[in-house]
């Protein structure tokens, strides 16, 4: 008996906060809805005023844009190693491949193949550009062991004469020295021959090459890190060299087809992280793209049979207000320091969908108040109802992200930061701004003006795009809300057979998302940020063929030896 006691003891407390809080909510947001229907000019100025001085942390905006910095923790063992590699040895150097493909029957190999790569060599070196002013040859970003040491050597199956056109020009048969001459003599450390010529390789019986259709060369840039403004973290240098090589050797490609029956494609890592942001760029479409039919479907939502009673314009507001959200939410980020990086673009379209709900919650509890003979009482009424349910939503989805916030990627903690300062700007606006438009929209109903026309007075019976015949009440549902209130739910709960249908449905949902999770495999790649077409495709598809794909490369260091001690014992 004491312990039942207890219990409704115990339930009945919980339930006395669940009330206070509920009532406290609707306390707060019938105020808050009186200050915002009494000043709604002050309230929209206010507003605007709070997005442009956001809007001025643009001005300490920073990006991250290395991978590396963003999905890798930094108290990683994989982070302090890297540090003491780059503190002592520096940055790995930046490969270049200049890949030489021979049409179909052409072997590579013959001396015409090879002074066509000769020749190829000789065009890279001869390239240049500016970059901040200074003139960058292939002599400048060239890797060095030391700075007064020449350019490291290309290495490729032009190393036997040097990359020397004179040397290659005198030999009567380069497929012969190939085969004479011991790779190792030529290049004692480092990978084997094979590694320089394609995959399909012939040889005869005895071992000896005959043949090939493609063979590469690999030159070594230097590496000197600086934050690049839109790039991130990269050699200003080696980088645009990089590009205008790739582009360049692509455009003379088919020239070089008809000319020599083989074509050169060059592969760099800075043409492929050009190739992924341009791809981010040109997603920029597809946001607008979004936005506007988020629009159309918001308006289309809030739209009524006449147009006196119809509201289609908030769905622009709304929209609007997300909008404002996200710039503002940006900008805040930035006055406090979170950079900006490639996962944080995604926050767009996540408050698109998030954010817009609270205008559809308030609006429809505004249209529950029908009743209420004034539009200030009325507008004061749907914030009562509609505010605990928009802060309960906005609650729910500021706790997840802010849980996130903890994760130890970089890059998705700096996301959950944007989102919960975005969810939380939204919320504020929702409850303000769009509130603010939204009574005078209703003061516009009021007065009989048209949804969208204003200054175009219409009567009950106006509809949207003719002229209706029939009854109609302002509290009648529109067509969306009707299929959503009364026929989805009289076909599903109404029959035993919609009963049926639906539990089916879920149970094969489910199954299918259980069968998906055993198939789920991780991995990434940064080529999959490609967009299909581009330029860089080619290259990577002759690395593919004939250098047996995609490799990683891997070196061993030591600390605290004495090499002169140690080589003595």
């Amino acid at each position: 008996m004491t312990s039942e006691k207890k219990d409704n003891s115990i339930k009945a407390r919980i339930e006395h906060l669940s009330a206070a809080l509920h009532n406290g909510t609707e306390r707060f947001f019938e105020k808050l809805g009186g200050l915002v229907v009494n000043y709604p000019g002050a309230t929209i100025g206010l507003c605007l005023l709070f997005v442009v001085i956001m809007a001025q942390g643009v001005w300490l905006y920073e990006e991250e844009l290395a991978a590396d910095k963003q999905f890798t923790p930094r108290d990683s063992q994989a982070v302090n190693e890297e540090t003491w590699v780059v503190d002592r040895f520096g940055h790995e150097n930046r490969p270049v491949y200049l890949q030489v493909e021979a049409d179909d029957g052409t072997n590579m190999l013959t001396k015409a193949s090879l002074l066509y790569m000769q020749e190829m060599h000789e065009w890279l070196l001869s390239q240049s550009l500016i970059v901040d002013g200074e003139d960058v040859t292939y002599n400048v970003v060239c890797a060095r062991y030391t700075k007064d040491d020449d350019c490291k050597s290309p290495v490729s199956v032009l190393s036997y004469w040097q990359h020397n056109r004179t040397l290659l020009e005198a030999d009567p048969n380069p497929l012969s020295t190939i085969n004479s001459v011991d790779w190792r003599d030529i290049e004692p450390s480092g990978p084997p021959l094979s590694y320089y010529v394609g995959s399909d390789a012939v040889r005869d019986a005895s071992g000896a090459l005959v043949s090939t259709r493609a063979t590469r060369i690999i030159y070594n840039l230097k590496n000197e890190k600086e934050d690049i403004s839109g790039v991130g973290n990269d050699d200003p240098q080696s980088r645009y060299f990089e590009i205008l090589v790739a582009e360049k050797s692509a455009d003379r490609r088919s020239a070089d087809r008809q000319a020599h029956k083989a074509a050169s494609f060059i592969r760099t890592s800075g043409q492929e992280k050009q190739a992924s942001s341009s791809a981010i760029s040109s997603d920029v479409g597809n946001l607008i793209m979004g936005y506007v039919l988020m629009l159309l479907y918001a308006s289309f939502i809030l739209s009524r049979g006449r147009a006196k009673y119809s509201h289609s314009l908030l769905g622009v507001v709304s929209v609007a207000a997300v909008g404002a959200a996200t710039f503002s939410a940006y900008g805040f980020c930035w006055y406090i320091g979170v950079k900006f990086n490639s996962v944080v673009q995604v926050l767009v379209l996540v408050l698109l969908g998030v954010g817009i709900d609270d205008t559809f919650v308030i609006m429809d509890s505004w249209w529950d108040c029908a009743d209420i003979p004034t539009m200030k009482e009325r507008m004061v009424a749907a914030m009562k109802h509609a505010g605990p349910a928009i802060t309960i939503t906005s609650m729910t989805d500021l706790i997840a992200f802010l849980a996130g916030s903890s994760t130890s990627f970089p890059g998705l903690r700096d996301f959950c930061y944007y989102a919960t300062v975005g969810i939380t700007f939204d919320f504020f606006f929702q409850c303000t701004f769009v509130v603010a438009i939204a009574y005078l929209d209703s003061v516009r109903q009021e007065k009989g003006r048209a949804d969208c026309l204003c200054c175009v007075a219409v009567d009950d019976e106006t509809g949207l795009c003719v002229k209706k015949d029939g009854s109609w009440t302002e509290g009648e549902k529109g067509i969306q809300n009707r299929i959503v209130g009364t026929h989805m739910p009289r076909l599903v709960l109404g029959t035993l057979v919609g009963k049926v249908v639906v539990i089916l449905i879920s149970c094969l949902l489910f199954g299918l998302g259980i069968y998906g999770c055993t198939k789920v495999k991780m991995n990434f790649n940064q080529e999959w940020f490609i967009p299909d077409g581009d330029a860089i495709e080619d290259a990577m598809d002759v690395r593919d063929t004939y250098f047996n794909g995609q490799s990683l490369p891997a070196n061993v260091y030591f600390s605290d030896i004495n090499y002169p001690q140690e080589q003595d014992t």
